[in-house]
């Protein structure tokens, strides 16, 4: 595993660590997670180990300059991973 926690994330989408830090922070959201630029709700958890934990919706995902599916090494910039209701 690498030291941002990608986990060696790739075009296959996010790595193991990413999926877990993401499912951590869905539980401790206490409820439907909220964009943190808008009032919508999010489609997106965006991470970067040590520099971007929050939840963006699919609008807001490309201000943030996130790889969706990628990993930071790949982007130098934090993976959008997608919540379980994006894929829904």
């Amino acid at each position: 595993m690498s030291s941002d926690g990608s986990d060696g994330a790739g075009a296959d989408g996010p790595g193991a660590a990413a999926l877990a830090v993401r499912d951590a922070a869905l539980d401790d959201c206490g409820g439907t997670p909220t964009c943190a630029v808008c009032p919508a709700n999010a489609d997106f958890y965006l991470y970067e180990a040590g520099r971007v934990s929050t939840f963006a919706c699919w609008e807001h995902v490309s201000p943030y300059a996130a790889a969706v599916n990628g990993s930071p090494e790949d982007a130098q910039r934090p993976i959008a991973v997608p919540l379980p209701s994006f894929r829904e």
